[in-house]
C-alpha cells in the first residue's frame, strides 16, 4: 500500500536522518538553477528572513510574500508549489538559534515554536498536508536500501532518497560486484565511500543532460510538469552494460550518448561503484 494515501505514518520516516534531509515535497528542486551554490543562497536567504520575523505571524506573512516574489523568476514549473519556509534548521528542537547548514526542514514546524503552535497554514499547503504526506519511497525502499540512501548528507540526501529506482539500481550494482546481496554491515563499513559516490552522482556527474527540465529518466513540460519518458541514454548503442548500470545512467539524467561517450561514461560509473566496494574486504562474504 502506498503510504501517500493510506492515512498512516510509516514505521521509518525518511524525511530527516542524522546527516541529511529532504525537502522535495516543498519544491526545493523546482528551479531552473539547482546548482549547489544557488540552492545554498536560496536556503540562506529564506532562513535569515524567516527567523528574523519568527514567530510573529504578520512578519512571517510578509517574509513569505517577499520570498515568493524574489524566487518567482527562477521557478521551473509554476504549477508545482514552492514553499519559502523550507530552510536551514538546527539538529534539535529548533529553539537554540543555532543553524546546522547540512539540514533542510520546515522553519514553521511546531517543534520549533516556543509555545508549540503549528503555523504551517501560513505556507503553500494546508498544515494537514505537511503533517501527513509521506512519499512513495517510504513503501518502495527496503531497509538496506534506506541505509544506503542515508549515506548521503545534506540536501543531496533528498535527491537520492526520492529516487527509489536509482537507489535500488545502485544496491543491485553493488551486489553484482560483491557476488552476493548487499547487506547492512556492508553499508556500515563503506558509509563514507557511498556518501562520496552519491555526491559524485548527484553533484558532479559529467554526462548529465543540461536541460533543467530533465529529472532522471524523465523530461517534464508545461506549468503542471507533465511527465514524459525519455529513451535510454544507451538506446541503440553497441556498448555492453548490465541492467543496473543502464538504470543508473538513466536515473542520473544522462544525456544521449554515442558509443565512444557511452564507454567513457560506463568507465566513470564503474570506477565510482568500484571505489565504494573496494573497502568491503573486511566484511565477511559468507
Amino acid at each position: 500500500m502506498d503510504s501517500r494515501i493510506s492515512g498512516r505514518a510509516p514505521l521509518v520516516i525518511l524525511c530527516q536522518h542524522e546527516g541529511g534531509s529532504c525537502a522535495a515535497c516543498c519544491g526545493l528542486d523546482n528551479f531552473v538553477d539547482r546548482s549547489p551554490a544557488a540552492t545554498d543562497a536560496r536556503l540562506r536567504r529564506r532562513t535569515t528572513m524567516v527567523m528574523r520575523a519568527w514567530p510573529d505571524v504578520a512578519g512571517l506573512e510578509a517574509a513569505r510574500d517577499a520570498l515568493l516574489a524574489a524566487e518567482k523568476a527562477d521557478v521551473l514549473f509554476d504549477g508545482v508549489k514552492v514553499c519559502p519556509f523550507a530552510g536551514y534548521i538546527d539538529g534539535g528542537a529548533g529553539r537554540s538559534g543555532a543553524v546546522d547548514e547540512r539540514r533542510v526542514g520546515c522553519l514553521l514546524h511546531p517543534s520549533r515554536h516556543p509555545a508549540g503552535e503549528d503555523l504551517r497554514d501560513l505556507a503553500v499547503y494546508p498544515k494537514e498536508v505537511c503533517a501527513g504526506h509521506f512519499c512513495a519511497p517510504h513503501d518502495w525502499l527496503r531497509p538496506v536500501e534506506v541505509a544506503c540512501a542515508q549515506c548521503a548528507v545534506g540536501v543531496v540526501y533528498g535527491r537520492v532518497v526520492t529516487d527509489a529506482g536509482l537507489v535500488k539500481a545502485v544496491c543491485r550494482a553493488f551486489g553484482d560486484l560483491l557476488g552476493r546481496a548487499l547487506r547492512a554491515d556492508d553499508v556500515a563499513v563503506a558509509r563514507a565511500d557511498i556518501g562520496a559516490l552519491w555526491d559524485f552522482f548527484l553533484l558532479s556527474w559529467p554526462w548529465r543532460d543540461p536541460d533543467p527540465r530533465r529529472f532522471g529518466g524523465f523530461a517534464f513540460g508545461g506549468d503542471d510538469a507533465v511527465e514524459r519518458t525519455l529513451p535510454s541514454a544507451m538506446a541503440g548503442l553497441t556498448v555492453q552494460a548490465t541492467q543496473p548500470e543502464r538504470l543508473i545512467l538513466d536515473a542520473l539524467g544522462t544525456r544521449s550518448l554515442n558509443d565512444n561517450e557511452a564507454a567513457r561514461a560506463l568507465n566513470d560509473l564503474r570506477g565510482a561503484l568500484g571505489a565504494a566496494v573496494a573497502v568491503l574486504g573486511t566484511v565477511n562474504a559468507v
